[in-house]
């Protein structure tokens, strides 16, 4: 394994030179005599100010823009030509869109997926070792507040978005699944094993439960994590458990503070991204590996059932799409609105109609029906072209949720939550399997099945010796 190094690197506008440690492949042994020893000189500076600290969490290459993107290919929002599949840069991506046993194929690595989110546990893990040695002058001010909470957040959040990709879907039947590495120091000599998943989730829940005490309600930039976002994180998080009082509580904590609309009708069809990035629905501003857009430019067609699930009242079917040259339909709803990066890459952040879905589910679920259409209704007021929205009702428990969850694959397309879906409902029966066609060929992703956990990188196996998951 390789060891590789940043310093002397500007974080918003500032010209902090910091000296980091950033391996390739984080979290499993030590470098030994890999490592590259660097000298500190007078040009370079050790982070020891809170100051410093806040520039290491502000580089958004890192903290922001680096989302798992598998989940995402492996979920059914769309499809590939044949041709097209067989020009996929990617060995890795042609065999997660067909749910291959082996989806490396002799691929070493995985930077995207796996080395960028250990990359941000490891940032944090900086942070979190560090932050309480700062001078007295600097603790418990706000400043310091919201490094110590931004770490932890960061941290969580990363923790869940590799289990997301690398574990059987959350389980108490089967609570002896294994989980993934929880590093939680930046000690680099510390070997990795792989926790149990009930330990995966308890740390997962402990560290945004710890960012709560910490965060402001209103951050400086959404690319910061904020109360809002922890508490609606805590929500998603609760929501893959199944625990839906939790889910529900955490979701309307969030909401307490934050709960911007955007009303569809104010935005225009004909521009390149019609959703502005950092509108009034965003919480926190992150977008998925860019990995994900070789895989989903304008070849990437729509799944023709969901298209047509729209109403023609419904904004979204124009909003969200569009025809290509070849008259099939492209998604270009993304969320982020060109503001980060490039104008194609997916949102993959935290907004208040993910949030209002959550909590209408979890009332339905819970048992007040009123409440949950009340929040359905809210958004989707927001969605039809005005005079035309008829309020939803729901005769039962049964009903409401067909219709809030039928609405929220509608209202969440592309964002990477769509395989969390897949993985918590097919876990409850909802009996849903994926089917791709490739040239006749058939491929299909039964419910349950242990593909919902990709392999682990095989350097992380070869390295660690840790357990690979079953395929």
């Amino acid at each position: 394994m390789t060891c590789s190094y940043l310093f002397k690197k500007n974080y918003n506008m500032r010209n902090y030179k910091i000296l980091l440690f950033v391996f390739v492949s984080v979290g499993i042994v030590s470098c030994k005599k890999d490592w590259i020893k660097i000298k500190p000189n007078k040009s370079v500076d050790v982070p020891t100010s809170v100051a410093d600290f806040q520039a290491l969490l502000d580089n958004s290459s890192v903290m922001n823009d680096i989302r798992p993107y598998l989940g995402e290919v492996s979920a059914d929002n769309y499809y590939v030509t044949y041709n097209y599949w067989q020009t996929l840069p990617s060995l890795v991506d042609k065999n997660a869109y067909v749910w291959a046993g082996d989806v490396y194929d002799g691929y070493p690595t995985d930077g995207p997926n796996w080395n960028n989110s250990y990359r941000q546990v490891f940032y944090s893990n900086l942070v979190l070792d560090d932050i309480d040695k700062v001078g007295s002058e600097e603790k418990n001010t706000q400043e310091w507040n919201n490094v110590k909470g931004s770490a932890l957040y960061y941290r969580g959040e990363a923790f869940f978005n590799v289990s997301q990709i690398y574990t059987r879907p959350y389980s108490l039947t089967f609570p002896d699944y294994a989980g993934i590495p929880l590093r939680l120091t930046a000690d680099i000599s510390d070997k990795s094993v792989r926790a149990g998943l009930q330990d995966t989730y308890q740390q997962i829940l402990k560290d945004l439960q710890g960012s709560l005490n910490y965060l402001p309600r209103i951050p400086l930039y959404k690319l910061r994590p904020s109360k809002p976002a922890a508490y609606a994180l805590l929500s998603r998080v609760y929501l893959v458990m199944q625990n839906y009082s939790k889910a529900l509580s955490y979701a309307d904590s969030c909401l307490q503070l934050y709960d911007s609309v955007l009303d569809y009708n104010t935005l225009k069809s004909t521009v390149t991204n019609p959703i502005p990035g950092l509108n009034r629905e965003v919480i926190f501003q992150a977008t998925i590996s860019d990995e994900l857009q070789k895989v989903m430019d304008v070849n990437c067609i729509v799944d023709s059932n969901l298209y047509k699930s729209y109403s023609s009242n419904d904004l979204r079917k124009i909003l969200f799409y569009r025809a290509n040259t070849s008259g099939l339909i492209n998604f270009v709803g993304t969320y982020t609105g060109g503001t980060v990066g490039s104008s194609s890459k997916a949102f993959g952040g935290i907004a208040t109609d993910e949030v209002y879905f959550t909590r209408a589910e979890c009332y339905a679920r819970t048992g007040n029906i009123s409440a949950a259409m009340n929040d359905l209704n809210k958004v989707m007021a927001m969605r039809w072209k005005t005079g035309t929205f008829v309020p939803f009702t729901a005769v039962n428990t049964s009903d409401a949720l067909d219709i809030i969850l039928r609405e929220r694959r509608k209202e969440t397309p592309f964002r990477g939550l769509r395989w969390l879906d897949l993985r918590r409902l097919n876990s409850e029966g909802a009996n849903i399997t994926l089917t791709r066609n490739l040239n006749g060929q058939l491929y299909t992703l039964p419910p349950n099945d242990p593909r919902y956990a990709l392999p682990i990188p095989p350097d992380i196996i070869t390295l660690s010796g840790m357990t690979q998951n079953e395929r």
